[in-house]
């Protein structure tokens, strides 16, 4: 019993936490159910928005370029000078 105890203690330690900062977008996108739900992101300064087919093709964008985009909340920056998405309102 006391083994059984001490095992369940110490199992917190081998555990991975997978979502963690920084955010690894090749792992959520090798886990991401795709739901062709159309996501409008923007990257982490405002400045720049694009329209993905979902949240998955966000993700894999981020992976495949080294982008940081998220998706958009509404908030625009005055500062901006990049080119929007004309889907992204």
């Amino acid at each position: 019993m006391f083994l059984l105890i001490l095992l369940v203690l110490s199992s917190p330690d081998w555990t991975q936490q997978h979502l963690t900062y920084p955010v690894d977008y090749c792992k959520l996108a090798a886990v991401c159910i795709h739901d062709n739900r159309m996501v409008c992101a923007t990257t982490e300064d405002g400045c720049s928005r694009r329209t993905f087919i979902d949240q998955c093709d966000m993700y894999e964008y981020n992976c495949d370029f080294g982008a940081r985009y998220r998706k958009y909340t509404g908030v625009q920056t005055a500062t901006c000078k990049g080119k929007q998405d004309f889907r992204c309102n």
